[in-house]
């Protein structure tokens, strides 16, 4: 009988243990901040780009925020003569920042996306963006190009990997070709490579397809950072509060616990 006793002694004590560390173990929940940079190619083969991304800059945020991302979007327009990298908008919301795509000029020639992407973290020496990056955001930038990177003055690739990486900056780029040099910066930075082809299109099924799948990718991305970092302000602290597990599940747990000794 003494045996039987403890042996029930022991499952509730089990499961008592259980159900207080389920109310001290933290949950991820609330909302991830990331400040998102879009830097676009403003060279004469652009502007069907440009006009679609001012027209689905609303359903890429939405997805965002479903997801429980709190985005905000700044825009860098490069390859423009006489000003080949310049800053069109600091961090705005996503209708702001579509606005704004009406100022990108599809007349340049020369598209140095290295140092174009090195001015969005204040790398280049002759001049800064200067963006207001928050300080518990993660950083990600964006790159739309239909040529590969020329032009560049300080940068090329290899130094610019180490500067997104010293910068804890995401990279994504969205190709007009088989550039190596940036798709492989985009997959040694937590990003991936997308077919510009599939944004300059006049359909809007297929473009909305498009931007629905790109979303997915980049908050994806950006909550596998956050598990691969959780020390990162962005992710813990402000950026993501633990939430206990409900206390009153807690006590149903143990109640079924003692009911089950009962018997």
């Amino acid at each position: 009988m003494i045996k039987i006793i403890s042996r029930r002694f022991k499952a509730i004590l089990c499961m008592l243990m259980v159900v207080m560390a389920g109310m001290s173990i933290p949950a991820q929940a609330g909302i991830v901040k990331t400040d998102i940079v879009m830097i676009v190619d403003e060279s004469g083969s652009m502007s069907n780009i440009h006009t679609n991304l001012g027209n689905s800059i609303g359903l890429f945020a939405s997805i965002l925020q479903a997801g429980g991302l709190d985005a905000q979007f700044a825009l860098i327009g490069y390859g423009f003569a006489g000003n080949n990298i310049r800053l069109l908008t600091d961090f705005v919301d996503a209708a702001s920042f579509a606005g704004f795509t009406d100022d990108l000029y599809s007349v340049g020639s020369n598209e140095p996306a290295y140092d174009a992407t090195a001015y969005a973290l204040d790398g280049l020496t002759a001049e800064s963006a200067d963006l207001s990056y928050r300080t518990d955001a993660v950083k990600n930038l964006i790159l739309f190009a239909d040529e590969a990177s020329n032009s560049d003055t300080e940068y090329d690739a290899s130094s610019l990997d180490a500067l997104l990486q010293q910068s804890s900056a995401l990279f994504n780029v969205v190709l007009g070709g088989e550039f190596s040099e940036l798709l492989t910066l985009a997959s040694n930075n937590g990003g991936h490579g997308f077919d510009l082809n599939e944004l300059n299109t006049s359909d809007t099924n297929a473009l909305n397809a498009f931007v629905t799948n790109f979303a997915q990718v980049k908050l994806q991305e950006t909550l596998d950072y956050c598990v691969a970092n959780p020390n990162d302000p962005a992710c813990s602290g402000g950026g993501s509060d633990p939430v206990p597990a409900p206390f009153g599940f807690g006590l149903m747990l143990f109640a079924l616990a003692i009911m089950r000794a009962r018997r």
